[in-house]
């Protein structure tokens, strides 16, 4: 963690307002609209497994470039 204490803070800082106005914008966004109720199940799981694809295939460690 060190040499990222510092840029941590300062994101979760940045990320606050943004939060905000995102919580705001999806309490008067139509989801029903774009993605319907019994679909939302499987959007999430095709996600998650996704993200779990990506981690067996991914071979560096976070931060790191090589």
């Amino acid at each position: 963690m060190k040499g990222f204490r510092t840029i941590s803070v300062n994101m979760a800082v940045a990320a606050l307002p943004l939060a905000c106005e995102l919580l705001a914008f999806l309490d008067v966004f139509d989801w029903r609209s774009v993605l319907p109720p019994e679909s939302a199940g499987w959007l999430i799981l095709f996600v998650g497994l996704l993200n779990i694809g990506l981690r067996f295939i991914t071979t560096t460690p976070v931060g790191e470039r090589h």
